[in-house]
């Protein structure tokens, strides 16, 4: 960070100085400012060398995340194709097992949690059980952005089933 900061204001001086030189060059006319105006054009260069290394750099990073995926895709993703084709199947008890697995492997995921909910909902009808599926995962989910992006969701299930994460109603 100082660095930037150094570079930056070497950069103002840079771009000062070259005013300067310029005006002063212009001022004393052809014969004794060509030296004046020679030399602020050095002071450029000086200035496009400071600049150079942090631009060739985010040129670089920018060029090389097209061929190297960053550490985001390090881990194993998530692997949803078994709990939707249970569901596809209309194996219900089966999918909420899978999800439940898949749940606990990526403690990061909200989806797993969310689709546990909308199966005690919208297949069981059993509002309690969706209700305790909330309760865990806003134990489990890793991360206050996850913990809160999976609380605005799920408010929006329990709201479309007619009742609220705390509330005693009935679907």
């Amino acid at each position: 960070m100082l660095g930037i900061v150094i570079r930056m204001l070497g950069l103002l001086l840079c771009a000062g100085l070259w005013w300067w030189l310029s005006m002063k060059g212009r001022s004393e006319g052809i014969p004794g400012g060509m030296i004046v105006f020679l030399a602020a054009h050095g002071v450029l260069l000086v200035a496009a060398i400071l600049l150079a290394k942090p631009v060739a750099g985010w040129l670089g990073d920018m060029t090389a995340n097209l061929f190297m995926p960053g550490a985001r895709n390090d881990k194993p993703q998530p692997m949803y194709s078994i709990p939707e084709g249970r569901m596809a199947a209309e194996d219900y008890a089966g999918a909420l097992e899978a999800y439940a697995e898949l749940a606990a492997a990526h403690p990061g995921e909200i989806a797993p949690h969310l689709r546990m909910m909308e199966i005690w909902l919208r297949v069981y009808r059993d509002p309690e059980s969706a209700r305790t599926i909330h309760a865990n995962a806003l134990q489990a989910i890793k991360g206050r952005k996850n913990r809160e992006k999976f609380a605005a969701a799920a408010a929006v299930i329990l709201a479309e089933a007619g009742i609220g994460p705390g509330s005693e109603g009935g679907v």
